[in-house]
């Protein structure tokens, strides 16, 4: 196999639904292939009221990616990830878990930045190992895909 290692950025949108299915795909060609899921909760300052809130959701998240590790054939594991900055947690995570691929969707919403999504854009330039990311399919290459 291609990587051993498989750091899968999950927050439960639709985006990121794509990203876990694809690591499941990389993950069942090979059960060796480790799954290290990774949520970030962006903590910076917006008082404890507004910081309990977006905790409990993180941790709603991090329930949601333990019990799909539970479901994996491969070893996999959950990381609750607190700071300001998620594309450099994911990087450093990916670095501490020894991690040789990056998987994450994007929300991308126009121009350069924008076609891949702010974190999806530095985690790409600010890592040292292969980022995959999943991307809707353009509705018209959609359309076209379903009558081929």
């Amino acid at each position: 196999m291609w990587c051993s290692k498989v750091l899968v950025a999950y927050d439960g949108s639709a985006p990121s639904a794509k990203a876990l299915h694809l690591a499941r795909s990389i993950g069942a060609q090979d059960e060796s292939v480790e799954l290290v899921f990774a949520h970030v909760v962006k903590l910076y300052g917006l008082g404890t009221g507004a910081e309990t809130v977006l905790l409990d959701e993180a941790k709603k998240v991090l329930v949601e990616m333990e019990q799909l590790a539970d479901e994996v054939p491969n070893k996999a594991h959950a990381h609750l990830l607190k700071g300001s900055s998620p594309a450099d947690l994911l990087l450093k995570c990916a670095q501490d878990e020894g991690c040789d691929l990056i998987v994450m969707g994007s929300r991308g919403q126009g121009g350069v930045k924008g076609f891949l999504g702010s974190v999806s854009y530095a985690v790409v330039q600010g890592s040292p190992i292969a980022v995959l990311i999943a991307k809707d399919a353009p509705a018209a290459a959609t359309k076209a895909g379903a009558t081929d």
